[in-house]
């Protein structure tokens, strides 16, 4: 892969703090490394302990733990100067929205002076307090509805600076197929929102995957978003999403195709939670 048609910033990786992920942090960087990236933000996830008694125990839950979110910041603050001569490491987090959950978040991110915050949505608690591949309605409009409102909160919170991977709900959700041009009215709507912010939204290469793989009645949610992201001109953040060290800037080069050929020519990386404009090559 060379750097003339390549994303060289991936900023949507974990690390085994969260539980799920695998590899050392180092062996990411390595990887990076490895692809010509000039720089990549881990973003793990923030674990929901900050939830009140009753709700953390409906809640289904992953990430970080209150004790290890020092150790992880710090950890990312060691391996920066490390690797400082070899490409930069930014520091950042993923965080499940929770409405009305605002207020006991911000102590937390405020607390310690991350790069970049990622919000996303993993579960719904109007429809139960599990993952969202476990919502088995035989009716799934309310499903999508429900997280396509969650979605447009956290573009107007005032918290996150770039909303992660809002294909999540059509990747593990079944797909409503007489429904499919509301949601699409609903990806419009979220991408204006995010402009009015402005706030990012992430292109995951899961997303993207999806998309080559699957189909839906009416045309490609994908491909919708990537338009409205033109129309609205709003900025954008790629990730990988990568849980193993082998899965950073996975399909960056084939990501980078798309964008250009949509009209998408930049993205953005953030360094203490300032945005910068990245050129796609």
């Amino acid at each position: 892969m060379t750097k003339e048609s390549y994303i060289l910033s991936d900023f949507h990786i974990h690390t085994p703090y969260c539980g799920h992920a695998h590899g050392k942090i180092i062996d990411y960087a390595e990887k990076a490394i490895q692809l010509g990236m000039k720089k990549i933000c881990f973003t793990d996830h923030l674990g929901r302990y900050y939830l009140t008694p009753s709700q953390k125990k409906r809640y289904w839950d992953w990430g970080m733990n209150k004790q290890n979110l020092a150790r992880y910041y710090l950890e990312l603050e060691d391996v920066k100067t490390t690797y400082k001569d070899r490409i930069e490491i930014k520091s950042g987090l993923e965080i499940d929205y929770i409405e009305g959950a605002e207020d006991m978040i911000m102590p937390l991110i405020e607390k310690y002076p991350f790069d970049f915050l990622l919000g996303s949505i993993h579960c719904l608690p109007k429809f139960g307090w599990k993952h969202i591949a476990n919502y088995t309605e035989k009716d799934m409009w309310p499903i999508f509805s429900e997280y396509f409102k969650a979605a447009k909160a956290v573009v107007s919170a005032g918290i996150f600076n770039s909303l992660a991977h809002i294909d999540f709900i059509w990747r593990y959700a079944k797909w409503p197929a007489k429904k499919s041009l509301a949601i699409f009215q609903l990806i419009e709507d979220i991408v204006e929102t995010a402009s009015s912010n402005n706030v990012a939204i992430e292109i995951n290469s899961n997303g993207y995957l999806w998309s080559q793989i699957y189909t839906v009645i009416g045309g490609d949610p994908f491909e919708i978003l990537l338009r409205n992201i033109k129309k609205y001109n709003v900025p954008i953040t790629v990730g990988s999403d990568a849980h193993k060290p082998q899965y950073v800037g996975k399909s960056f080069k084939e990501l980078a195709h798309l964008l250009k050929i949509m009209g998408l020519k930049q993205y953005c990386t953030f360094e203490k939670k300032r945005k910068k404009l990245e050129k796609i090559p």
